[in-house]
């Protein structure tokens, strides 16, 4: 049986870039409803976004590492 890995990380940059924009707008959603009142959705939707665009931005720079080394090796 094989071994299955989760990959949180996209592997590509068109990925990664949607997951930015995504994570962008859904932060930029969660600041506007934490200024009319304080409650704990779009708090935890803040999170989410914060966390979205890390993972993202972890996606572009391994995206460009990974094409370095590739073209590195040849």
């Amino acid at each position: 049986m094989s071994e299955r890995t989760w990959r949180i990380v996209p592997e590509s940059q068109a990925l990664s870039i949607a997951y930015l924009l995504i994570g962008a707008i859904l932060a930029f959603n969660a600041v506007n409803q934490l200024r009319d009142d304080m409650a704990v959705l779009p708090l935890i939707s803040g999170l989410a976004a914060v966390a979205l665009v890390v993972t993202a931005l972890m996606g572009l720079v391994r995206a460009r590492t990974r094409t370095h080394t590739r073209a590195g090796t040849r």
